[in-house]
């Protein structure tokens, strides 16, 4: 009888640690939203303005830490209604992928799916939105840090880096030319970033 017990306890003993020592090795998937997280964290800014003063294709310049995937494009708006979100390669100045974002909320950042969008680490791309709709320029949101007047660029978020603001007067949407670095964040865009861990 005791060894039937010492044998059940040292199988027992022996599966437990069998079992523990197994690693998962199911890739694991993070997803990022960085405008939006930058914003709701206030890590670089903590208030907000609205501004309505023209059409412009607002953006900003960034890069990823590591590959992966966009697999939607989104904005924050300070009107309701459709506004245009695109996403270009900065060096090449190419349209990669845009879409019509309906904004029902403007106290939200709405997205839209889009095919997956594969993205290369340290590779410069620029996100931007149109402020018109139809031939009507709309409110945009402004976010900033209240107490200080420095410029933010550069700021990382997650595994997104941004560089500057890039922009250009413009009815449609275009590769925002004009780059400048400020305390301001304009616009705006954002997108889901996904990779693997």
């Amino acid at each position: 009888m005791k060894k039937t017990f010492y044998a059940a306890v040292l199988l027992l003993t022996i599966g437990i640690a069998a079992t523990s020592c197994k690693k998962d090795n199911t890739p694991k998937i993070k997803t990022e939203n960085p405008a939006k997280a930058t914003i709701a964290a206030a890590l670089v800014v903590d208030s907000a303005a609205l501004f309505f003063d023209g059409s412009w294709e607002f953006g900003q310049k960034l890069y990823f830490s590591k590959n992966g995937k966009i697999t939607k494009l989104g904005c924050r708006m300070g009107n309701k209604g459709s506004f245009r979100v695109s996403l270009w390669d900065f060096t090449t100045k190419n349209l990669i992928a845009a879409t019509t974002v309906n904004v029902t909320d403007t106290t939200q950042f709405i997205y839209n799916t889009v095919a997956d969008i594969a993205v290369t680490a340290n590779t410069r791309y620029v996100i931007s939105l149109n402020t018109t709709e139809g031939a009507t320029y709309r409110q945009y949101w402004a976010f900033f840090k209240k107490s200080n007047t420095a410029i933010i660029f550069p700021y990382t978020t997650g595994s997104v880096t941004y560089e500057s603001n890039q922009y250009s007067s413009s009815t449609s949407s275009v590769f925002p030319l004009i780059e400048y670095k400020t305390r301001f964040i304009l616009g705006v865009p954002d997108f889901q970033f996904e990779y693997t861990e």
